[in-house]
């Protein structure tokens, strides 16, 4: 009897092929063959037979399978005799065949017995590996679904890829490289796990002279390992990418091998090799020790940032590859990312580069619904904590390609990743492309970001004559002569990816070394045309399904492109195997691709009429929904963009899944994406005719959380109008509060800019309002915000006042103390915000602070505690101001609070400015605009107005009246202090010029902010010695002489009194102007403000 098992499971008794029946009992045997001769209970039996469950009566039906089996493997036998091959033992069976007789047996002892030849005969070891190798047929145990016989399969397997491994050892050792390449290729896209198949690929390139595919071949284990597995090469591979870049000489061919090669090796082939591989150190030579220098510090634990920029092609990525080489070497962690010019989800390059770094792809999961700001907050904190637990501390290089393309989220992210580079021992290399046409003012603002903290900067350009023919002359294995090329230098300027392309071309041609042969005449001139003249040298069926990969995407789904171009799997095989052995594409895991370069992609993607364009558009989008269903939602981003640039008549599917799409999204708070994403549904629902207005609605309210997560509260007011006038069209009055509440969700500082203020926008609240189908708290809701509305309408502030009064009543009398009731508190406060109305806001304020302390909500406390530390200020109670600004900015700092982080960082640099520490108020004034640079929120100019206020103290403001007079226009703080500047200055002649009359003036903001500007131009209008001024003004600020001018933003500018002294004493009261500058020195004295107390004499000082 022969048993075969490494395929399907055979039995030939007497040389003849058995009937074994059906896969119940065919199992059955394959589970007696795998106990080689062992007894297996029945128990395990009946397990392993049926996994799904055990029928009724099982062991009966077990019983016949053995029956049925004995009369098959013994057909002659008595049936009153005892089985020979299956024998009954206590408790199950046990099939009795010998050794020799399974192929599986036989394969294992063969491969042992040449195993153990394989140092003194190797000639005899390969001939026993190949002889056991060439007994597999298939798969072990094939189309037997039992647990038991699965792991035996895998066992076998795992046996076969050791001996194929082996066997190609031998032979490259004695010196059959050469051949092995070509077999190691097909090895190891077969099973791009095995690092010791990447190994002897490795080497057996590196031995055929061809370093280049050997260093690629590397790169490509790593990729594969990190997407697969999460993990960094083993020691083996990382040696020996090490001995390759420094051509160790225990790589070179034995001796022995390279003077007597196999009589079976094949002579050498005619045609030149054709370069697998772009230029990386033929005229890079002194980019990466610079670059290498990044990591000498990394492993000091000092990060930095390598900007490598340059062309498409010039080499960016290769260099990249050389500099992830060398830190793999050294021990670090690597993994690498990008971006792509068609739509990926938010945060990709990130997410593939830390999944490789770290096997893990929850690192940037926020959790929490937050902010944009607070999201990459939460996802720096996220990476540097990872990299310190899941790194060991080990140093680690992050290689994030093509940035140019990045979306809002992720330069975030980098910025903020950069900032803490120095004491973090990574680097991060980010490479960018140089023309300032694809460089967004996003990207434009990150690269002056990384520019302060001092980037290792790499611009590159095209490689000389010299390095050209160097490198050709290396890949080609053939001397190029100078004029060869200098010509190829001529026409490519040097850019690497195009003269590989060309030479390519001209190797394809014959024609290399020739600059007169006619193909040269024949070379299109640009890098598109030479690829697409490669390209035409393919069959029209492998150049159709390119095509249609090249709509899919840079990277594309294999299955996805046959099924949208309408193919067979052999033809489209045949088609992604010509592209690959012309270095078109190459494999990026089981069953994907991806374009080599861009610019392969979009030389096929351009040459595609437009309207082929959208018709592959719509296929590949029904193709991938086709491909993946039941796991579309996996896809929501390429199913959006596909149906988008499939044109009109898809406008539907569109919009629906680019909706589905910034869902998703917000759901991981990354609204830069759901911006985007809800913009694109709202003009596809533009162009789609059969879209109703209760499926805009939702598109719209997105849009409204989207902005106002994004930091644009003003903007979202245009989308919630809309969405709330729709609904109110549909007599949906719920919806349409609904509606208008979405926008009060969320926002720091409101929807309103002052001195803006809207009668269309009060006119629909009131409207909604006025509706009798609300429950009180949702009328509360409105009615506070309503009451926001009227803080900035000239004329309503008690208007205003009356709302938010009856927004707090209504909400006290629903006696809850939940999240709700705590939104409406807040937005009825946020109406109260101006001068007159102090002492109204103090109890409101002690209730937010104990309503958000009880429920326990971070960030509404936060906010609330920085609320009442202005209000406290303007009463001069500092100590209580800085033990609320303090346990704000904890609450900020531990639940990574952004925007209130930067609110309390700016009232700690201002209170360090008080303190008269001028060294740390300027350090904090720094570091907290470097903070808010990071946000997407309003505030910018915050910072300029600390630092004319610190300037001020120190004397020197007039340093800043250039950069002032350059801003004046962008916030009236700023036109205020420039004016001061001008004062400080003595530059009163064209003070008086620049302002005017003081009947001219435009009105303050009746605001927070209020007193302490009203504070400045007091200063500003005595010192031109204006009486009108003077009088209208102390008329202004006498009702609040007992308050102190504070902003926690922006200023402090000391007690009221100082102010109304030297107004009094600009108009000649000398008794008004001492009683008010007496009072303020003893209130600067008991706020310990010595500077302030100073102040308060010396104008004292000047009375007669």
């Amino acid at each position: 009897m022969q048993v075969s098992v490494l395929g399907d499971l055979d039995v030939h008794v007497a040389g003849e092929p058995v009937d074994l029946g059906g896969r119940k009992p065919r199992a059955l045997l394959g589970l007696l063959v795998a106990a080689e001769g062992r007894a297996v209970p029945v128990e395990q039996l009946i397990d392993q037979v049926w996994p799904e469950g055990p029928p009724a009566r099982v062991e009966a039906s077990l019983q016949s399978y053995v029956a049925r089996l004995r009369r098959a493997l013994e057909p002659d036998r008595d049936a009153r005799r005892p089985a020979d091959r299956l024998r009954t033992h206590v408790g199950g069976y046990a099939l009795d065949v010998d050794e020799h007789a399974v192929d599986a047996r036989r394969f294992v002892a063969t491969v042992r017995a040449a195993r153990a030849r394989a140092g003194a005969e190797p000639d005899a070891a390969v001939a026993g590996l190949t002889e056991a190798l060439a007994l597999w047929r298939g798969t072990p145990y094939q189309g037997l679904d039992s647990p038991s016989l699965r792991a035996e399969a895998t066992r076998l397997d795992e046996l076969r890829a050791g001996a194929v491994a082996d066997l190609w050892e031998l032979r490259i050792r004695r010196g059959e490289h050469l051949e092995a390449v070509a077999d190691l290729e097909q090895l190891t896209r077969l099973e791009p796990l095995r690092e010791r198949l990447w190994a002897l690929l490795a080497l057996a390139l590196y031995r055929s002279a061809r370093q280049g595919d050997a260093l690629a071949a590397l790169r490509r284990a790593r990729e594969h390992l990190a997407d697969e597995l999460g993990v960094d090469p083993g020691p083996e591979l990382r040696r020996l990418e090490e001995a390759i870049l420094r051509h160790d000489p225990e790589l070179d061919v034995p001796a022995a091998a390279a003077a007597a090669p196999p009589a079976t090796a094949a002579p050498p082939p005619a045609a030149t090799p054709v370069p697998a591989q772009p230029p990386v150190l033929h005229g890079r030579e002194a980019h990466l020790p610079r670059a290498a220098a990044a990591l000498d510090d990394a492993t000091r634990g000092r990060g930095r940032v390598v900007i490598l920029s340059g062309e498409p092609g010039i080499g960016k990525t290769r260099l990249s590859d050389e500099l992830t080489a060398l830190a793999t070497a050294r021990g670090f962690r690597t993994g690498r990312g990008g971006w792509e010019a068609d739509a990926v989800p938010a945060l990709w390059g990130w997410t593939r580069a830390v999944h490789q770094l770290l096997g893990r792809t929850d690192v940037l999961d926020v959790g929490d619904d937050v902010d944009v700001a607070s999201a990459s907050f939460r996802q720096a904190d996220a990476l540097r904590d990872a990299l310190g637990v899941d790194g060991g501390g080990a140093p680690s290089l992050l290689v994030l390609d093509d940035v140019h393309w990045a979306d809002a989220g992720s330069l975030r992210l980098l910025r903020r990743i950069a900032a803490d580079l120095a004491t973090m021992p990574l680097v991060i290399v980010v490479a960018v492309r140089s023309d300032p046409a694809e460089i967004s003012d996003a990207v434009a603002d990150l690269l002056a970001a990384l520019a302060r903290v001092d980037p290792v900067r790499i611009e590159l350009d095209g490689l000389s004559a010299a390095d050209i023919g160097a490198w050709v002359s290396e890949q080609t294995a053939r001397p190029v002569p100078e004029e060869v090329a200098a010509e190829l230098a001529r026409r490519t300027d040097g850019n690497p990816f195009y003269v590989t392309e060309l030479v390519r071309l001209l190797v394809s041609e014959g024609a290399l070394t020739d600059p007169t042969a006619a193909a040269w005449g024949q070379v299109p001139g640009g890098v598109r045309d030479v690829v697409r003249h490669r390209l035409s040298q393919l069959s029209d069926e492998a150049v159709a399904l390119l095509r249609t990969a090249a709509v899919a995407g840079r990277s594309f789904d294999l299955a996805v492109v046959v099924r949208a171009g309408q193919s067979d799997d052999e033809t489209a095989e045949a088609a992604i195997e010509a592209a690959q052995v012309r270095g078109l594409v190459g494999e990026e895991g089981p069953g994907r691709f991806r374009f080599s370069h861009a610019l392969v992609r979009d030389a096929l993607y351009e040459a595609t009429p437009a309207p082929q364009r959208a018709r592959l558009h719509a296929l590949v989008a029904a193709a991938v929904e086709d491909v993946h269903a039941g796991r579309v939602h996996d896809h929501l981003h390429e199913l959006a963009e596909h149906y988008r640039l499939a044109g009109p008549a898809h406008a539907r599917s569109g919009w629906v899944f680019a909706r589905q799409a910034a869902e998703a999204a917000a759901e991981r708070s990354a609204y830069d994406e759901a911006l985007r994403l809800y913009g694109e549904a709202r003009r596809l629902q533009d162009g789609d005719p059969t879209v109703e207005a209760v499926e805009r609605e939702p598109v719209l309210l997105g849009l409204t959380r989207a902005l106002v997560r994004v930091g644009r509260p003003v903007e979202a007011w245009a989308p919630t109008r809309a969405a709330a006038e729709s609904a109110l069209a549909r007599d949906d009055l719920a919806a349409a509060a609904s509606a208008l509440l979405t926008i009060t969700d969320g926002t720091v500082w409101g929807w309103r800019v002052h001195p803006d203020y809207d009668d269309d926008a009060i006119a629909l609240w009131r409207r909604v309002l006025d509706s009798p189908v609300h429950d009180e708290l949702t009328r509360a809701h409105l009615t506070a915000a309503l009451a926001a509305e009227h803080l900035t309408k000239p004329g309503a502030h008690a208007e205003s006042t009356r709302l938010a009064d009856e927004a707090v009543a209504a909400v006290r009398r629903t006696g809850g103390h939940g999240r709700k009731e705590l939104a409406v508190l807040r937005l009825a406060q946020n109406a109260l915000l101006r001068p007159d109305l102090l002492h109204h806001r103090i109890p409101l304020s002690d209730e937010i602070v104990e309503r958000a302390t009880r429920i326990g909500d971070p960030l509404s406390l936060a906010s609330a505690l920085s609320a009442r530390a202005q209000n406290r200020a303007e009463l001069g109670r500092l100590p209580d101001v800085l033990s609320d600004v303090t346990r704000a900015h904890e609450l900020a700092e531990r639940h990574r609070l952004s925007e209130n982080r930067m609110i309390t960082g700016w009232a700690l640099a201002l209170r360090k400015q008080m303190d008269e520490d001028f060294e740390a108020a300027e350090a904090a004034i720094g570091e907290t605009e470097a903070f808010q640079a990071t946000l997407a929120m309003s505030g910018n100019g915050i910072g300029l107005c600390q630092l004319a206020q610190l300037r001020d103290a120190q004397g020197r403001l007039p340093e800043l009246e250039p950069m002032l007079r350059g801003l004046r226009d962008f916030h009236p703080a700023l036109r205020e202090l420039h004016q001061l500047a001008l004062v400080r200055a003595g530059r009163l002649d064209e003070l008086r010029a620049l302002v005017g009359a003081w009947s001219e003036q435009p009105p303050l903001t009746w605001d927070y902010l209020w007193l302490v500007f009203a504070t400045i131009r007091a200063e500003i209008w005595t010192a031109l010695d204006d009486r009108a001024a003077a009088t209208d003004l102390l008329a202004d600020l006498t009702p609040y002489a007992d308050r102190v001018a504070y902003s926690a933003p922006v200023g402090f500018r000391g007690s009221i009194r100082l102010t109304l002294g030297r107004l009094a004493a600009c108009l000649g009261d000398v008794a008004g102007a001492r009683e008010h500058l007496e009072a303020s020195r003893g209130t600067h004295a008991d706020l310990g403000l010595p500077r302030w107390v100073a102040m308060s004499e010396a104008e004292l000082g000047r009375l007669t």
